[in-house]
């Protein structure tokens, strides 16, 4: 069975169901043996297999960009190695922006999958280092002014060739970074990850010929982008745009950038330009094009076939128009560190454009990343470590319901850090972590809520870097009448004469001593329509739940709210 016609749906499926079920096995493998909780409870990372030319067949949730990205790394890989240039037993580790699409911290592992001499795919893993050097750890470095600042960088070498391990290049990763422990533990965790890709890749190859694995995933991906083209042939032929203005600092330049979008539909297929974006700045706020890509077909599957496992075919249908020296498109050596603010703009982007499009789909806007890095690298104070958490929080109302909060941004499955993982890994203690509802848009439709997560440290000599952006620019933008979301905030020694309220990144801030607090407050989403229309059963439920006090919503919804013989009540008194 060599040919895609001769391949029968239900062994087609199998083959399918069973390579998602790898990649998701690769996932839960990288989950029980990373060193760091990033990964192993915040799950920043993403998981593919991918085959032989670089076609994307399957991948685990996780961030959004890194699956859509690692198809254009492998690919990259096999331009520098070539088809021929891979051995069974190979390791390879890359993490340049240019050959990736986000930043040095995301750093990709992948193993070439063999069956007798034949490459047939390859195992996929890319994760959030907690450091690789630089300026800074964490990977936010917010002032660095070109990749050689923000750590060390690899480019396809073999961590292990036909099998013999690369002692020499581990050494070097080993006395390059701040936590070698860390870094070498999250290494093999991302080899084991991949092996077990590659086993389960085998096992199939082994139950139904390597050409029938390959056919089969060939007929998957033609079907889907039959499926997209189908999708896309019902919108209406047109040119649509947005922008969204980013933050202005010392960092970038005097003048905020600008990302400009277009999207022009025409029959079955989708060309994305960028006329008007902002040129690279000469702050890390830029994203390679290969992330931009990523980002916007995976929105883009999002929109149109949501329930989908995503493959290549999700991609086929899209045209992109990018201009080299954009700050969607910089030149190696810009610096890219901050790459992911603009990546949740371009998600944004492409949701505002959609919602006047197929507004039944889309939600309003969600918040803007909001990351923490708190560390300690002198010994002289205690141990080192660092600790970085994107803290979750509130995305845009939906078109028939109120908005997720506790979410990361783009939508992605990026989990909460647990407290007790917290206080058990690192000098500090939460003292108190709540739901912020003042945070959301309100609406028809509310967003969803901001957090606050309050840090006590108790122990000397701590620093803290802030990850934020779209402090005065929000992308949780309300829709048809909804309101917008409130942005980030960090507040350093809260109620006392040092208080200091940060809205802009900063990296290596204090110190902080024994007893400090640190209070980080998440965005919320935005609204979705008018909140004149709110369903007032709805109102009393945020009453109930203490989302809103009675006077809020007599305030915000003009309903009056009360408890009487165990019952809730409302009337409508009109909204002043």
């Amino acid at each position: 069975m060599n040919t895609v016609a001769e391949i029968d749906i239900i062994t087609t499926e199998i083959i399918r169901s069973g390579l998602v079920a790898a990649s998701e096995e690769m996932a839960k493998t990288l989950v029980r043996t990373a060193f760091n909780p990033v990964l192993y409870d915040i799950k920043d990372f993403g998981m593919a297999l991918i085959s032989a030319e670089g076609e994307l067949w399957s991948e685990a949730p996780g961030c959004v960009i890194f699956g859509r990205s690692l198809p254009s790394t492998i690919r990259n890989g096999l331009n520098k190695h070539g088809a021929d240039g891979f051995r069974d037993g190979d390791v390879l580790i890359v993490n340049d922006p240019y050959e990736t699409g986000t930043h040095l911290a995301d750093t990709t592992i992948y193993i070439p999958i063999f069956h007798d001499t034949q490459l047939i795919a390859f195992a996929a893993s890319t994760a959030h280092w907690i450091d690789l050097g630089g300026i800074t750890s964490g990977g936010v470095c917010p002032f660095s002014k070109d990749i050689y600042q923000e750590g060390l960088c690899f480019q396809h070498q073999k961590l292990y060739s036909a099998g013999l391990k690369n002692q020499d290049l581990m050494d070097i990763v080993k006395s390059n970074v701040r936590i070698p422990l860390i870094a070498m533990g999250d290494m093999n965790a991302q080899i084991a990850a991949c092996r077990q890709g590659v086993l389960r890749v085998k096992a199939l190859c082994a139950r139904y010929s390597p050409q029938t694995v390959t056919a089969a995933m060939s007929q998957v991906i033609q079907r889907t982008d039959q499926a997209m083209r189908r999708m896309i042939r019902e919108l209406d032929d047109g040119s649509y745009t947005s922008s969204i203005l980013l933050d202005a600092g010392p960092d970038v330049s005097s003048e905020n950038p600008e990302l400009c979008l277009q999207v022009t539909i025409v029959g079955d297929e989708i060309t994305i330009g960028f006329d008007g974006t902002s040129a690279a700045n000469n702050g890390p706020l830029n994203l390679p094009k290969i992330g931009a890509e990523a980002e916007i077909s995976a929105v883009m599957k999002s929109i149109l076939l949501p329930d989908d496992a995503s493959n290549e075919g999700h991609t086929k249908a899209l045209t992109f128009t990018i201009p080299d020296g954009l700050m969607v498109s910089p030149q190696r050596p810009t610096p890219v560190d901050c790459y992911a603010f603009v990546a949740e703009c371009l998600f944004e982007s492409v949701l505002r454009i959609f919602s006047g499009i197929v507004r039944e789909r889309c939600p309003a806007g969600g918040y803007q990343l909001c990351g923490i890095g708190i560390m300690r690298t002198d010994p002289k104070y205690g141990e080192p470590f660092v600790l970085m958490e994107p803290l979750v929080g509130g995305n845009g109302a939906l078109p028939h319901d109120d908005g997720p909060t506790m979410m990361f941004i783009g939508n992605g499955d990026v989990p909460n850090l647990p407290t007790e993982v917290l206080e058990n890994r690192y000098p500090l203690r939460v003292e108190r972590y709540e739901l912020l509802p003042e945070a959301a848009g309100w609406g028809k439709y509310r967003g969803g809520c901001g957090l606050r997560k309050d840090y006590r440290v108790l122990e000397d000599g701590v620093y803290l870097l802030i990850g934020t952006d779209n402090s005065h620019n929000t992308t949780a933008r309300g829709l048809f009448g909804g309101e917008d979301g409130e942005p980030n905030e960090f507040v350093c020694w809260p109620r006392t004469d040092k208080e200091k309220v940060l809205r802009e990144r900063v990296s290596n801030y204090g110190p902080f001593s024994r007893n400090d607090l640190i209070s980080v407050r998440s965005g919320g989403g935005g609204g979705w329509g008018q909140r004149s229309e709110r369903d007032p059963q709805r109102v009393i439920s945020d009453v109930r739940n203490q989302y809103l006090d009675v006077w809020q919503a007599e305030e915000l919804y003009g309903i009056r709210v009360w408890e009487e013989n165990g019952s809730w009540r409302s009337e409508p008194i009109g909204i002043s």
